[in-house]
């Protein structure tokens, strides 16, 4: 049997139960599986067989009690008879409250009828009144507005069209009624006549030689109605204007004239200069500010000019120059500042500044005013009521805009921030397209600058005195500075004007005399620069006076600093560059040769520190040091290597400056350079003998001392050498240590000998080595045959026992891997034998279970 959902939690919530039986997604195989886990607990089998059919014995007598419980007793009928009953009542109940509910709506729908209608007639009343009232103020208003326009009344006619038009607005829907569709004809013609009388006072007024006859007060007020009117209207008349402002600019400068070529291009700002002075002059006070009439006028001349001289560039481009080109440019952009400091007023520009509903709301603002003025003198009733009715119409206009956000303080910043002035290359950009002219000069500069750097090399270069020391490092030299400040304002002056081509054009220009200073400048006045190269392959001699090393020094500071600039070079170009010639600018080659000169300055630095010091190294292997008796104070060969390690490594520090790195690399490339050459020098000694492996190994102690003691010398601040030098010294003189300690073990027990041997100077099994060992001890041929033939012994024995080793090591592996595999198999198949066998056990003994309890 299965019930729903909710008869089982029903169940569920009145005999809770953890029994598994009671569970209504009980699983037979489940819980059998929960009470036999394992083979141990079938043990248990009977016992749980015989729980329960003891439990299904003691449920069958609960049952068979509960149903004769059930037909004894007639209580169940009763209850089942009375139930049905309250079930009945409960039905007559719901549709005597639901007859109720319908009586009652139907009687408040008749008490409400009435109401409902005089709410629509208070209403209709109510609008009827209004537009009465709004209709009796239009027709007041149009005819006095009919009088003012007739009287040229313009300051009171623009403050009245706009409360007209505004109470117009509440009659759209009304524009089929005779009346409304009339007084509707009769605004349109009030307007097109002040639209005549204006335009014919804009013509008569500006006309030229009639400034001095303008009525400014009149042709203010005329503005004001304009603002009224259609946008339109007043573009055409302001068009008009600039218009005949600029008309004598053209025929001024002619194409073919000189006065129109661009060395002349000051003389049209000049002319501007002159216009904006005469206006004003003449017309200051006509124009409302926010219409912005002189920033037009620069504009439209901005606009003509740039035309003109396009004109002019594309029939006169032979003439053009490099020189005539960076002049106009100059001249316009400084125009172009000039105007965007006297004429850009962005806190009057909008974004919508000249469509019609921007105009009409500036003119709504200076009707308030107005009407302010006209309640202090004394107004009819009705011009009252108008303005009145004008008044609400802005302050609900105002309301929805500050909801909107149109108006609030924080976006009107933010809009004047946004704001970018129309005057920033608005002639300029013309000469975008004959920039190749400029770029060809600009190359031809660099080549004469280059020419100019290497005649001034000497010159420019302010050597120390020879015998002090001095504190400050090698100056970079002033020509690599002028070359970047050229390469600035050259970018500068192109990116002005184009970002694409032009400015990728610059860029190669850049790149080509980066790469000629670096060759020309630098790497050819290092010191002996035309055998440089040979002289670092084949280890000649190359000394160097103090200024040669401040030379050195000065190159590889100007190295530096060139590479710094180069890459904030390649930054800012790809910054400015257009997106499709990003991926090109690429200055890494550059780079790499500003690196090499850095890395043969160094390479100069530790050549030059070599060929002071290793003569010196020659008296290790030609002084006789199997004549030493005693050992006494460090040899003279430490000494002079000293001496010219303190002499030189100052001045090279202290003239690189800040370049700290580039002084740490210098000391690691020499220290691998001249500690080998040390080692070969001592493997060059015939004989050292006993007293004179001592001594020696006192001097390269010695030498030791002073290497780790290079960084640091003579510097006011003593700082710990870095570590990676101190190792590169420590290995490379521990070899000479141990060989020379090796010289001095003792040799009668040739088999101890050979292990102290290896012991020293680890796995060599060189017999060259070995001998020349015992010719440093300074035994005789005779001597060294039993000491050889011990190496040979130990080095046979244990090349035998490593081979055996890894032989046995193989067999050892191989036979692993064959017995892990076999051992592998033979438990595989037995484990999956007794894993069968064990789950064939368990159906049986399962099938067998299942079978009892059925």
């Amino acid at each position: 049997v299965k019930f729903d959902t909710d008869v089982l939690n029903a169940i569920e919530e009145l005999f809770p139960s953890d029994d598994p039986l009671d569970d209504p997604e009980f699983d037979p195989l489940e819980y059998i599986n929960e009470l036999f886990p394992n083979e141990q607990s079938l043990s248990s089998l009977d016992t749980t067989i015989s729980r329960m059919k003891k439990k299904i014995r003691v449920l069958d007598e609960d049952l068979q009690r509960s149903i004769r419980s059930q037909t004894q007793s007639s209580s169940s009928e009763y209850a089942l008879k009375e139930a049905q009953d309250a079930m009945a009542q409960l039905i007559q109940r719901i549709r005597d409250i639901r007859e109720t509910a319908i009586e009652s709506e139907r009687m408040v729908e008749e008490i409400t009828r009435d109401i409902k209608s005089l709410d629509n007639a208070k209403r209709n009343l109510t609008t009827s009144i209004t537009t009465l009232n709004h209709l009796h103020m239009l027709i007041g208003g149009v005819e006095n507005l009919r009088v003012m326009a007739e009287a040229r009344q313009y300051y009171d006619a623009a403050n009245l069209l706009a409360a007209v038009m505004n109470v117009l607005q509440h009659f759209d829907n009304y524009e089929d009624i005779p009346q409304v569709r009339e007084i509707i004809i009769k605004v349109n013609g009030i307007k097109d006549t002040l639209t005549s009388q204006i335009r014919a006072e804009f013509h008569g007024s500006f006309r030229k030689g009639a400034e001095s006859s303008i009525d400014h007060k009149q042709m203010n007020e005329s503005c004001a109605v304009l603002d009224v009117l259609d946008v339109k209207v007043k573009d055409d008349l302001l068009q008009f204007f600039i218009t005949s402002q600029l008309k004598d600019y053209a025929p001024s400068f002619p194409v073919h004239s000189e006065q129109a070529w661009l060395d002349k291009i000051d003389r049209r700002y000049a002319w501007f200069k002159r216009l904006a002075a005469s206006f004003g002059e003449h017309y200051k006070g006509i124009f409302p500010d926010k219409w912005l009439v002189p920033m037009r006028i620069a504009l439209k001349f901005c606009e003509e000019t740039k035309q003109q001289i396009q004109n002019v560039l594309n029939q006169r481009e032979e003439e053009l120059t490099s020189q005539v080109l960076l002049y106009a440019i100059q001249k316009t952009e400084a125009f172009e500042t000039l105007l965007n400091a006297k004429f850009f007023r962005p806190d009057l520009i909008e974004d919508d500044e000249f469509d019609a509903e921007e105009d009409g709301e500036g003119n709504h603002e200076v009707m308030e005013e107005a009407d302010d003025d006209e309640a202090k003198s004394g107004n009819t009733d009705e011009d009252a009521r108008v303005n009145q009715i004008r008044l609400r119409y802005l302050q609900h206009k105002r309301e929805r805009e500050r909801q909107a956000g149109i108006s609030t303080d924080g976006e009107a910043k933010n809009k004047k921030k946004k704001k970018k002035s129309p005057f920033i290359r608005a002639i300029s950009q013309v000469f975008g397209e004959h920039l190749h002219v400029y770029i060809q000069a600009q190359d031809e500069t660099l080549s004469h600058m280059l020419d100019d750097f290497a005649k001034e090399f000497k010159s420019s270069l302010i050597f120390p005195e020879q015998t002090a020391i001095d504190d400050d490092s090698a100056k970079v030299l002033t020509s690599v500075g002028d070359l970047f400040v050229f390469f600035r304002n050259s970018m500068r002056q192109c990116v002005s004007l184009s970002t694409g081509t032009h400015l990728f054009g610059m860029y190669e220009v850049f790149r080509k005399y980066l790469g000629e200073y670096a060759e020309s400048i630098l790497q050819a006045n290092l010191p002996k620069s035309s055998s440089l190269s040979s002289l670092l392959i084949k280890e000649g001699d190359l000394k160097l006076s103090n200024e040669e090393i401040y030379l050195v020094a000065s190159i590889l500071n100007t190295a530096n600093y060139s590479l710094e600039m180069t890459q904030q070079l390649e930054a800012k170009l790809k910054e400015k560059i257009d997106i499709d010639f990003k991926d090109k600018i690429d200055l890494v080659g550059v780079e790499d040769k500003f690196n090499d000169i850095i890395a043969t300055c160094v390479s100069v630095f530790v050549r030059a520190l070599e060929t002071l010091c290793v003569p010196h190294l020659s008296a290790i292997y030609k002084t006789k040091w199997e004549q030493y008796e005693e050992v006494g104070d460090t040899s003279l060969f430490v000494t002079h290597i000293s001496k010219h390690i303190m002499g030189t490594i100052p001045h090279i520090r202290n003239y690189l400056g800040d370049n700290r790195k580039y002084f740490t690399n210098f000391c690691l490339k020499f220290a691998n350079s001249f500690i080998p050459k040390v080692l070969n020098s001592m493997k060059k000694c015939k004989s050292l003998g006993m007293m004179g492996a001592e001594q020696l190994l006192l001097d390269v102690q010695s030498l030791r001392l002073v290497l780790n003691k290079l960084p640091s010398m003579g510097a006011a601040v003593v700082r710990k050498p870095p570590t990676a030098y101190t190792k590169i010294v420590s290995r490379g003189l521990q070899q000479a240590d141990m060989m020379l300690k090796t010289v001095l073990a003792p040799h009668d027990a040739a088999e101890m000998f050979v292990q102290d041997y290896y012991k020293l100077l680890g796995e060599v099994d060189q017999v060259v080595t070995f001998q020349k060992v015992l010719e440093l001890k300074g035994l005789k041929k005779s001597e060294q045959q039993p000491l050889l033939a011990a190496f040979k012994h130990h080095a046979t024995t244990t090349s035998i026992n490593n081979n055996s080793i890894s032989k046995s090591t193989k067999d050892t592996k191989g036979n692993l891997k064959l017995s892990t595999a076999t051992t592998t198999t033979t438990s595989t198949s037995s484990t999956s034998k007794k894993k069968k066998t064990r789950a064939n056990i368990n159906i049986r003994k399962l099938e067998s279970l299942i079978k009892r309890f059925q």
